[in-house]
């Protein structure tokens, strides 16, 4: 077989991959979705019941009529683990080859640890619960904030995140565990997350938007992850707003870091989290509007950005914004329902994923990364 015949099998066993990957098909539905032949199917299934990722599935009509035989995605074929760097945390999450979440773990940034070491310590964790069912742990995803190298596997130098500065952990994770891992930008796994674990389900265009310490936002347009030229599209915690005459970035006076410390200074005590706001005062939390309601018209200004640039209107905005309270949210809708300039439906609401949509997205990517390294060596070799 050639080099072109080879890439054009490659290519046409992928896309049934990303068919297969959460749901259950049939050959016949698989050869409309795609618009490749019925032989060229039946060859994909029978290279992927090889590899022994996809089963068959035998379903029984109600009434009178033959069975059908869908092909779906083997439950115990690999375990995944999804890790999500935060700028205080590490959370992550074990799911089986269909995507269900086995175990979910959080483990907190330490003074006296290296971040790294606080990443080992919940991907041992989450590798001794797979082990206790007699699963095995095949690939680890990660996502973590930018800047990224994701083809070298290495972080750069991230805002507000130190001490991976430059840090290749790819090769770290690979030379500690011995399996596949692979790494993309937290935002953009938290898109993943949302699609397969949230309210993204069934849309094949949305922006998710995280929301911590740094700023940013993944793009799902058409089913795939919109990177841009090089790498970095929707990061708009980087959008310059003029203050008092002196550009700043959205995320450094925005960011929730930023809104805990000038929350702390209007009430004149200091919380640690967003999650204390709930807990103010009537007083404290009448004092606050007017800072609610300028974040809310900053950072409205940039979904209509987004909305503009990208043509989506369904955004949906990290579930940890909730603390913030209703207000916040109800401005948000009203500044950029009055304010967008094309008169049609826009759809923003409070993900449900939490802090979670990040490891579940690296988990649910890693999976997929998996699964097409398994098909390509599996056709490479016989190619």
């Amino acid at each position: 077989m050639n080099n072109q015949n080879g890439s054009i099998r490659v290519s046409n066993s992928l896309r049934v991959l990303n068919l297969l990957i959460d749901k259950e098909l049939s050959r016949v539905e698989l050869a409309y979705e795609t618009g490749l032949t019925k032989t060229t199917i039946g060859e994909i299934v029978r290279d992927f019941l090889k590899i022994g990722f996809i089963e068959e599935n035998k379903n029984f009509p109600t009434g009178v009529g033959r069975p059908s035989i869908n092909l779906r995605i083997v439950k115990d074929f690999a375990n995944v683990i999804g890790i999500g760097v935060l700028r205080d945390s590490v959370n992550g999450c074990l799911i089986n080859t269909q995507g269900e979440v086995l175990h979910s773990v959080s483990y907190p940034f330490s003074d006296n640890t290296p971040k790294i070491e606080t990443v080992y310590e919940v991907i041992d964790d989450l590798v001794r619960r797979a082990e206790l069912t007699n699963g095995k742990v095949e690939a680890i995803g990660l996502g973590v904030p930018g800047p990224l190298d994701t083809e070298k596997g290495i972080i750069g130098k991230p805002p507000k995140l130190s001490g991976f500065d430059n840090f290749p952990i790819i090769d770290s994770i690979k030379k500690k565990y011995g399996i596949f891992a692979c790494l993309e930008n937290d935002a953009d796994m938290g898109a993943i997350g949302e699609k397969y674990y949230g309210k993204g389900k069934g849309l094949d265009s949305f922006i998710y938007i995280l929301y911590d310490k740094g700023v940013g936002s993944g793009v799902i347009i058409n089913n795939q992850l919109y990177h841009g030229l090089y790498g970095y599209a929707g990061e708009i915690g980087q959008t310059p707003l003029l203050k008092e005459g002196k550009f700043e970035y959205f995320e450094n006076e925005y960011g929730t870091d930023s809104i805990i410390r000038k929350i702390s200074s209007i009430i004149s005590r200091p919380i640690r989290s967003l999650q204390e706001i709930e807990t103010l005062s009537d007083v404290e939390k009448e004092n606050i509007k007017g800072f609610i309601k300028e974040l809310s018209e900053h950072f409205g200004a940039i979904i209509i950005s987004l909305i503009y640039y990208f043509g989506i209107s369904n955004i949906f905005i990290d579930g940890r914004m909730k603390y913030l309270g209703n207000d916040f949210l109800n401005q948000l809708v009203h500044i950029v329902e009055n304010y967008v300039f094309h008169d049609h439906k826009i759809q923003i609401s409070l993900s449900n994923l939490d802090e979670y949509a990040i490891s579940l997205g690296s988990a649910k990517f890693g999976l997929i990364e998996y699964l097409k390294k398994k098909v390509i060596e599996y056709l490479q070799g016989g190619i």
